[in-house]
């Protein structure tokens, strides 16, 4: 058990390291980005950002706010996040190579007795359905946007996943990206995506 704690320790701080070295090239990938309108793309006017979206994964937003909305209205709360855009590589979660990605949004004064690196580890835990608010965030600055960086571990039955969050303060809103796969490689390659988020 204890050697098993110790990988995936290990496992996390390695790829904590891979993410911080992001920063260098995700500034350089920024520059070299081709014009937007060849891909497709996400933008919110609202947060100021757009999103060059990985290929090959479908959008399940609709579906997914109006599950949302079910679950706030049989709970009786308001208190749910803004579902901005979630896309997945399929339905079923167990074949190898699944991935999935959310983007997500709450009122930055909804945690407003707190400073906000920890509103950021709150948020990135809640988008993450984790409890571990302290996932040793890793600071990376994307199109001079400042990101608090969170690794997760999920298990869900049989199913081994890990999580990726990105959250940052935005115009009012606690904004996450967050970055969900059953296998490292599939979760580092999806996370690479952030080289494609412009703010403005």
């Amino acid at each position: 058990m204890r050697l098993k704690s110790q990988m995936k320790t290990l496992s996390i701080s390695a790829f904590l390291v891979s993410v911080s070295m992001m920063q260098v090239h995700v500034a350089r990938a920024q520059d070299k980005l081709a014009p937007l309108a060849r891909k497709a793309v996400y933008s919110n006017k609202t947060l100021g950002f757009r999103y060059v979206l990985p290929k090959e994964m479908t959008d399940e937003t609709r579906r997914s706010r109006t599950e949302v909305q079910r679950q706030a209205e049989a709970l009786h709360t308001n208190k749910t996040l803004e579902l901005l855009l979630t896309m997945s590589s399929g339905a079923d979660d167990v074949v190898p190579g699944w991935h999935s990605l959310t983007i997500e949004a709450f009122p930055r004064r909804a945690f407003s007795d707190f400073d906000d690196t920890t509103a950021e580890a709150k948020m990135s835990a809640w988008v993450a359905h984790s409890h571990e608010e302290r996932a040793l965030p890793r600071s990376v600055v994307i199109s001079g946007q400042e990101f608090a960086v969170s690794v997760f571990g999920m298990q869900e039955g049989t199913t081994r996943k890990g999580a990726v969050v990105w959250t940052t303060v935005r115009r009012g809103k606690l904004l996450s990206f967050a970055f969900v796969a059953n296998s490292p490689e599939q979760l580092k390659k999806l996370t690479e995506s952030m080289k494609g988020v412009q703010f403005f």
